[in-house]
Order: C-alpha cells, then sequence, then structure tokens
C-alpha cells in the first residue's frame, strides 16, 4: 500500500456510537468475523512515570485506545527478570478493571483505595456496556446490561444493575460476582437471564488477563490465530499492508504485543533467549520514519490499533 489513506468508511466506524437498537439486537448472534482482539502490555509499562496521576493516565490512554478500537483482552506480562512485578502487575490491572467496569457498578464491586486517587480525572470510556438507561423506565425487554450478584434468595440471584430496583436471575452465580444479564420480564419485577458476553455481537469491554508467563512463553501457551508484534526495528507496516489486512479478514484471534519504555519488544524477548521472528507472524513497524526519539507505549497501542483497525474495514 503505498499511502496510508483511510477510506470513509473506516472513520465512519471508528467514530460511529453504539445505538440502543445495537444493544437491544446484541444477542442475535451475527457473524462478525474477529472474535478475540488481544493486547499485551509489559508490566512496566509505567515504570517512567513517578507520580500516581500521571501512571493513571497513561493507563487511562490504553484503556480509551482498547475501547476505542474493539479490544477484547489486555494482556499484563512480565518483562521484567531482575525483580518482582506483581505490585505492577497488580496496580495496572485494578485501574484497567476499574476503567472498563460501568459506572453505576464501582462503588459495589472496588473498595475504596488511594490506587483510584486519580481516575476521576480520565475521560469515560463510554463504550456500549456503559451507555445504558439509568432509569427503569426507559429499559425495555431484551436489554442487555452488567449487573452485580449482590444476594442470592430462595435458588436465585439478586443483581444490581443500576437500576432502581434489583433484577432476578435464575442460576448459580455467586455474591459479588459480575454478570451479564439480558432482561426478560420489566413489569412489577424486573427479571432477566445470564448471558456471555462472547455471545453478544457488539463491543461489550476488555477483560484483563494477568500473565505469570514471560511473553515467549505465553505466547508458546496461548493459541492466537495472528501474532503481531510491534517495534521501531520491524518491517515497515506499509510493506504488509495487505498482507495482513487480508489476514485480518480471515481470522479469528490476532494478539499485538508492545514494548515497555526501557525496552522493545527484541530485548524484552531476548531475555528469553527468543528473537521476535520465532514468536509472532509479523513484526512491524506502526510508526515508520518516527520523529522523536522513542514512541510511547500508550502512543504506540493508540497507532497500531488505529491502523489495524483500518486494515479491517478497508
Amino acid at each position: 500500500m503505498p499511502s496510508f489513506r483511510i477510506s470513509s468508511r473506516a472513520i465512519r466506524f471508528i467514530f460511529s456510537g453504539a445505538t440502543s437498537s445495537l444493544k437491544r439486537a446484541a444477542l442475535q448472534g451475527e457473524p462478525i468475523g474477529l472474535r478475540r482482539l488481544s493486547v499485551a502490555i509489559p508490566a512496566s509499562v509505567v515504570s517512567d512515570t513517578p507520580h500516581l496521576r500521571e501512571k493513571t493516565a497513561k493507563l487511562g490512554a490504553i484503556a480509551r485506545a482498547g475501547s476505542i478500537f474493539g479490544v477484547n483482552e489486555i494482556i499484563l506480562y512480565p518483562d521484567d527478570p531482575l525483580r518482582s512485578q506483581e505490585a505492577d502487575i497488580q496496580f495496572c490491572s485494578e485501574i484497567l478493571q476499574y476503567l472498563e467496569t460501568p459506572q453505576y457498578l464501582r462503588r459495589r464491586s472496588f473498595k475504596l483505595s488511594p490506587t483510584f486517587k486519580f481516575t476521576g480525572i480520565l475521560p469515560p470510556l463510554q463504550a456500549p456496556h456503559h451507555n445504558v438507561p439509568a432509569n427503569i423506565a426507559d429499559v425495555k425487554i431484551g436489554d442487555v446490561r452488567e449487573g452485580l450478584v449482590v444476594s442470592r434468595n430462595d435458588g436465585e440471584a439478586v443483581v444490581d444493575a443500576g437500576l432502581d430496583r434489583f433484577v432476578i436471575v435464575a442460576g448459580e452465580s455467586r455474591v459479588r460476582e459480575r454478570v451479564t444479564v439480558r432482561l426478560v420480564s420489566t413489569g412489577k419485577s424486573l427479571r432477566g437471564e445470564i448471558v456471555e458476553p462472547s455471545k453478544i455481537s457488539i463491543y461489550w469491554g476488555y477483560r484483563v488477563t494477568r500473565s505469570k508467563s514471560k511473553l515467549a512463553n505465553m505466547l508458546a501457551k496461548e493459541r492466537f490465530d495472528l501474532r503481531i508484534g510491534t517495534s521501531r526495528y520491524g518491517v515497515q507496516i506499509q510493506e504488509v499492508w495487505t498482507e495482513i489486512s487480508n489476514s485480518l479478514r480471515s481470522v479469528l484471534s490476532v494478539l499485538v504485543a508492545f514494548g515497555s519504555p526501557r525496552m522493545g519488544l527484541k530485548e524484552i524477548l531476548g531475555q528469553e533467549g527468543k528473537s521476535p521472528g520465532d514468536v509472532f507472524d509479523y513484526f512491524v513497524n506502526t510508526v515508520p520514519d518516527q520523529k522523536v526519539a522513542t514512541v510511547r507505549t500508550e502512543e504506540a497501542v493508540f497507532i497500531s490499533l488505529g491502523l489495524l483497525n483500518a486494515m479491517r474495514h478497508e
């Protein structure tokens, strides 16, 4: 591909919002192609930012990029063999999970913690599962919402779904378990049924996975149809644009991996005695001819996912 011209169709896809009719049609199971888009983020992603506010802002940018471009999974992987990174992974996971959780569930889902001190300064994700009616008069049978099981009664789960009344759901869901609920009755009592997020045909947020394995080992265990690594030392994206574009339209699962502020993917994989060619199908430079010394991880996530999104909808 000689240039980075993005079609108007791709632009409309990026910026179009989900409508309420889409939400009610979410369980129709229409084929949507790619089913799992994952990004691999190093645990040291915030290692170069000493202040909690800047750490939070960096993770907020990653959460926004993931939501804009339909990421289903954010994988946090250890990248520094010289120290334990459990605390780093815990911190990143908590911030990312907090931001992905609809606002009406956050108070029940998370304890008060200094970790969340600056989350209020971040722009909301406004993902489809966040933009649901708050007034019970506006909900309809078939609407899908996120909820949290607050108690159990006579073999049924009592679910807080952000409405004036709880939703009663059959099943074995545990107290404090987050569930996805489809409303089946909106009369005197609200009743719903549990649905699998993977069965919803519109974007329904991301999950956060904490990997205990280093990157190469994790990729050896996890099955992805297409694995893409990003690096300034990779092949320029325009040289493999058509190949990747064709692959994206035919695969069900894709992983896109990113390096850390201090080490790129070549160095991170080198710690395991591996090279990019050992673990990736494509190792690409998504910022050819960059004019700055380094591209921050959160910037690379935005740029790379934006280009891949254009490829998918070209």
